[in-house]
């Protein structure tokens, strides 16, 4: 009968749970028997929360069993836990059986876990947690236990093989290893430089011969698993938008793959939530079932989307979402069908490889060093982009790409293209800033609106038809090749709503600053509207509230007026020679611009 284990008042051998017994009058020791076989055979710390578990080990008929529990279940009370799974604990031995636990914990040490990723700070250091904690000046030893596949698989120099002759040289390839690790610098710059930026996300977008989901692969494969699954990195975009959100909690440096966003049976208002939330670090403010405030969690990383379609045209006109999702569409990633299959089979054998040595190199540089050269980097790319509104934001994080880029070529000797990326993220800002920006977008679908429902307005104070509604009036300027365009302010904010754009007041103000909005010159009642006289509308003989917009261009056609009719040309007559001063301007009924 071996002793697995003996405390002060207990001990554990393969026949059973023993307690010391003391004869009160001889002073005699004996052991009594308590319980099958049951051992405490190790102590957790989750540094995440401080919590303590017991993983314990019991004899059933069936064999031996482990199980862990929360310290907290420790109780008369909450013992059953053990009970339900086999464990020899009936209520009469439960109280016992905790007592030589505790005593056993005594002499157990305490292994440290976690379940966090990426940043943290434990003992008032700074680590980067992966599948073990990584420091400059700290060998502290904890294993992950989160629900990712992080765990290296096959070998780091086949990984490193596979960037340098598939990866190395194909400028898309190489902006997609830099979006995966540019994670690490987007957990630095919010944790240890203690300095807000949104986490960064990415639609890779094309059709299934583009390489999108090579791209998703190369991306992470520094990280762990590639392999969509349950515990893999590249995830499924079909789950609900709380599922979405809990994806990303607590992780402050290791990216994330949504795949798929076509999946997505969300609607248009969720969809704008989701990628908000995910931008903004954060979870909502949720309540328990005692009102008391939920603890919200936080993160800080890039995260990538792949779809054949735009993410963007799934959601509305939003102006702030659409500067935090940067699509890069029409590239194509891999150049073959060949290069995408052995991206995806070497990769799915050999990841996870890359964060040690990565994290190393940047840990070798002061946090000042850090934030100076993102500040650098950000003045580098700004150079090349093209004036926003949101190019100092958009510039901070494409410099994160870049530097990611350096860092990679430091700790890996990869020779990447830091030009080349840097190109691919200019044009892809040069593409979406018009799409982006409300003003212009707003203009042109104002425009497009106008010329589908020109009947619903006075055109030159021509009337309009008795069986239509009246919506406003439109003065066009052929000599100036201009129009002015006066619209009821229902009618506006209801067109700006099938549009797509969530705030009305926000669009006004862009088209006022683009110089097209008609105001009254004392603008401080409304600084927006303007009145004026709309034939058929009540109470307008000294003009009702109206939005007006200046656009180029007589781009609607109009009927011409008894003097324009006697100048034109008639059958048989011969017309004088065009001169400059007889020249009309040409009739135009579709805009030019």
């Amino acid at each position: 009968m071996s002793v697995i284990i003996e405390t002060r008042n207990y001990k554990c051998t393969t026949k059973g749970v023993y307690k010391r017994h003391t004869d009160k009058e001889t002073g005699n020791q004996s052991w009594v028997w308590l319980s099958r076989p049951i051992d405490l055979i190790a102590v957790y710390r989750v540094i995440d929360t401080g919590e303590l578990f017991w993983e314990i080990r019991f004899e059933c008929n069936d064999g031996w069993q482990r199980d862990t529990i929360h310290r907290t279940d420790a109780t008369e009370r909450n013992f059953s836990v053990l009970l339900k799974k086999g464990a020899d604990v009936a209520t009469w031995k439960t109280k016992r059986i905790i007592n030589y636990l505790t005593e056993a914990e005594t002499g157990t040490p305490i292994s440290l876990q976690h379940s966090q990723l990426g940043w943290i700070n434990h003992k008032r250091k700074n680590y980067y947690a992966h599948q073990q904690l990584y420091s400059a000046d700290s060998t502290e030893k904890s294993d992950y236990i989160g629900e990712f596949n992080i765990n290296k698989s096959g070998n780091y120099k086949r990984w490193l093989e596979v960037l340098k002759k598939a990866v190395v040289g194909h400028p898309e390839m190489e902006l997609a290893l830099c979006l995966g690790f540019s994670a690490i610098l987007v957990g630095y710059i919010n944790r240890i430089l203690k300095l807000h930026i949104d986490s960064m996300i990415f639609h890779i977008a094309g059709n299934s011969t583009t390489g999108k989901t090579s791209a998703a692969t190369v991306a992470v494969s520094g990280f762990g698993d590639p392999r969509e699954g349950a515990r893999s990195l590249i995830q499924s975009f079909n789950g609900t938008d709380n599922a979405l959100t809990n994806l990303m909690a607590n992780n402050n440096g290791v990216p994330i793959v949504c795949d798929e966003t076509s999946l997505s049976l969300m609607g248009t208002q969720k969809l704008v939530n989701v990628l908000y939330t995910w931008a903004k670090n954060i979870s909502k403010a949720r309540l328990d079932k005692n009102s008391q405030m939920k603890p919200r969690s936080e993160w800080a990383t890039t995260i990538i989307t792949t779809g054949e379609g735009s993410l963007l045209d799934q959601i509305n006109q939003n102006e702030g979402i659409r500067a935090r999702v940067f699509e890069l569409k029409n590239l194509q990633w891999t150049k073959s069908a060949k290069h995408s299959n052995v991206l995806v089979k070497e990769l799915s054998k050999n990841y996870g490889h890359g964060v040690e040595p990565f994290v190393t190199t940047l840990l070798n540089y002061l946090p000042k060093e850090i934030q100076k050269a993102w500040d650098n980097e950000t003045a580098e790319i700004e150079e090349a982009m093209p004036q926003s509104k949101f190019k100092d934001r958009i510039g901070k994080k494409f410099a994160l790409i870049t530097m990611t880029a350096k860092l990679l070529n430091e700790t890996f000797d990869l020779n990447l293209n830091i030009d080349g990326i840097r190109a691919l993220l200019v044009q892809q800002e040069i593409e979406s800033i018009e799409e982006r920006e409300i003003g212009p977008k707003a203009l042109e679908l104002i425009r497009e609106w106008l010329l589908i429902n020109r009947k619903h307005f006075y055109i030159n104070s021509h009337d309009v038809s008795e069986t239509q509604t009246i919506w406003g009036r439109m003065n066009i300027n052929k000599n100036k090749q201009e129009t002015e365009v006066f619209i009821l302010p229902s009618i506006f904010k209801q067109m700006l709503d099938e549009k797509g754009f969530t705030d009305y007041s926000v669009v006004l103000r862009e088209l006022d600053s683009m110089g097209v909005l008609i105001k009254e010159r004392d603008a401080k009642q409304n600084k927006y509207s303007i009145r004026r006289v709309i034939k058929g509308i009540e109470s307008s003989k000294n003009g009702v509230s109206t939005y007006g917009i200046k656009l180029e261009g007589a781009f609607i056609h109009t009927l011409l007026t008894p003097g324009e009719i006697q100048r034109q040309p008639r059958k048989g007559t011969k017309q004088p020679k065009a001169t400059i001063e007889n020249r009309e301007p040409e009739s135009v009924d579709i805009d030019d611009m």
